[in-house]
């Protein structure tokens, strides 16, 4: 994937699916968490073609590919890179699934604490591509810190449910 002309080897594909302010996100079974629908791109496969692949195996959507929001490369505990694209959805509907078990649409404000710590700044990337922002490229650490960090946000889940968020 290239951006600002540098080109970016990447190993998972991400769909961004905004509707105006708002961004669809899926709940993972495991490990338990919110994040944009997408996978591994398999060998000889296009990032986008995977994106799409993987977005309707997960959730039930199929979607058209608007753009690139941005690439997400990893420092830490993993060193992979993911490509996230802008996407409408173009049919189908929701469903669960394996992998996915749930999905909502959030806005930047309403993320639920429980989302996967590289998800935000990705519902963020995506909502700015939306309105014209060109693509990005950001590196996301993935540290022993970031990982307690989300494992013990699921402590706070409840109190949000009591507080009316999700």
């Amino acid at each position: 994937m290239v951006v600002d002309g540098v080109v970016w080897p990447v190993q998972g594909a991400q769909v961004a699916i905004v509707d105006g302010s708002r961004v669809l996100l899926q709940l993972r079974p495991f490990p338990p968490g919110w994040e944009l629908p997408g996978g591994h791109v398999e060998a000889d496969e296009d990032p986008a073609e995977t994106a799409v692949r993987e977005t309707e195996e997960e959730t039930g959507y199929r979607v058209n590919i608007r753009g690139l929001v941005g690439v997400y490369s990893w420092s830490g505990l993993r060193n992979a890179a993911d490509a996230v694209f802008l996407g409408e959805i173009a049919g189908g509907r929701a469903r669960w699934s394996v992998e996915a078990i749930r999905t909502i649409f959030v806005s930047a404000d309403r993320i639920p604490r429980t989302a996967f710590p590289w998800s935000r700044q990705r519902v963020y990337d995506a909502l700015a591509r939306s309105e014209g922002a060109p693509p990005v490229h950001r590196v996301q650490p993935v540290t022993p810190r970031t990982v307690v960090a989300f494992g013990t946000s699921w402590l706070g889940a409840p109190l949000d449910r009591l507080r009316g968020r999700s």
